[in-house]
């Protein structure tokens, strides 16, 4: 069992100074709207792997406060210095500390410290924590771009295989690097050729892995209790199509053939029209066969949930990390039965699981279980084991 001792916000989005000691697991946070209860699931999952639940940019996460005045304009920037994040947890190997930010006037890429030792891979954090969660914005998933849907695929695999993300960095370099060169007139075509083949090499690498993902994930279901359907995911993509009758390396022979092939048309165009960066993906109820994209709101919700849970299931089995649950409104949209399927099966998690609503009503289930927090601006009210919650709430 994986528990969540402390957490220690400082200078983050609406947090001047936090530090919280969390007694026991579930936890559900309830507060108006922008007291500070998604800023909160941010910060936990910014220590897993990943660029957290918003994908949000370094420079954002630290504290906003009018009056910070910049020291070569003067004027003001509304900014602090730095920002941080740190947590203690413990396992069944005992406790570790993992923590994430940027000092005063440090550029780049945050730093990530476990037991007070830097990172160089932040992939390393993931020996000993991951995260997955559901936001508000992921009910939008199967109406938005493929983009979109593509990143939520990837934050599932790279919880389950960190290496993906070292494999869709250089995939995503090897990309940039190649319009670049196709937007000037003079090109190398030996030069061409050596970043198609790292485009070749990673993009095959990587829709390798989120075709193994999507095929466990259709192996393991949604959920024991039937409350959630069962999905049924394809991967939309000729890499994968290739893959599942030929061999990686014969996969990234063709590949390659097809990116030298398209040089002028994608010249032309201003991007790679092939590769990993144009994978998308399908679902579809198992029972019914019904798109995701023709169903309900709730419904879409229901199958969103059940690929998270399906996911989470594959990271409880031995020899892996189990995940926290971070879930953000997941009760919008939902069925007074599911609502209640949803909270039962979350108290078989061993690993630290976070909920937020506005009102505490909704969360009625778990009044025995889970302990109640009150956010107002950015402050901890601990209300106990929701003592008053009615059970008909």
């Amino acid at each position: 069992m994986t528990r969540l001792l402390r957490l220690v916000l400082t200078n983050f989005r609406n947090y001047d100074r936090l530090t919280w000691e969390p007694e026991g697991s579930p936890v559900v946070i309830t507060g108006d709207n922008g007291s500070g209860k998604t800023n909160l699931l941010e910060a936990l999952s910014l220590l897993a792997p990943g660029r957290g639940l918003r994908g949000a940019r370094t420079a954002e996460l630290r504290r906003h406060t009018p009056g910070t005045a910049d020291r070569n304009t003067g004027q003001d920037t509304g900014e602090t210095a730095g920002w941080g994040v740190s947590a203690r947890f413990t396992d069944d190997r005992g406790p570790f500390d993992v923590a994430t930010g940027m000092e005063e006037g440090q550029d780049g890429a945050r730093k990530f410290l476990l037991n007070g030792t830097a990172l160089r891979a932040r992939t390393a954090i993931a020996d000993h924590l991951s995260a997955v969660w559901i936001t508000p914005q992921m009910d939008r998933l199967f109406g938005e771009s493929a983009s979109g849907r593509r990143r939520f695929l990837d934050r599932l695999v790279v919880a389950m295989a960190p290496h993906h993300a070292r494999e869709l960095a250089a995939c995503e370099r090897a990309t940039a690097q190649r319009n670049r060169i196709l937007s000037t007139q003079s090109t190398d075509p030996a030069w061409l050729s050596g970043i198609e083949d790292a485009m070749a090499r990673h993009g095959v690498a990587a829709v390798a892995a989120r075709q193994e993902l999507v095929s466990r994930l259709n192996a393991t279901g949604a959920d024991p209790t039937g409350a959630f359907p069962s999905a049924l995911l394809s991967l939309l993509c000729p890499i994968a199509t290739r893959l599942a009758a030929e061999p990686a390396l014969a996969v990234e022979d063709w590949l390659r053939t097809q990116l030298r092939e398209a040089r002028d048309r994608d010249r032309l165009r201003g991007h790679a029209t092939l590769g990993a960066h144009r994978t998308d993906f399908a679902l579809q109820d198992l029972e019914t066969g019904r798109p995701a994209a023709e169903a309900s709101t709730g419904q879409q919700k229901a199958l969103l949930i059940g690929i998270i849970l399906a996911h989470a299931r594959l990271m409880s089995a031995p020899g892996t990390v189990a995940p926290m649950l971070l879930l953000d409104e997941p009760l919008v949209h939902l069925d007074a039965g599911r609502r209640a399927a949803l909270m039962n099966t979350l108290l078989d998690f061993r690993t630290p699981v976070l909920l937020t609503g506005t009102d505490p009503g909704p969360f009625a289930p778990l009044r025995d279980h889970a302990r109640f927090m009150r956010l107002h601006h950015g402050i901890f009210t601990d209300e106990g084991k929701g003592e008053g919650i009615p059970p008909e709430a």
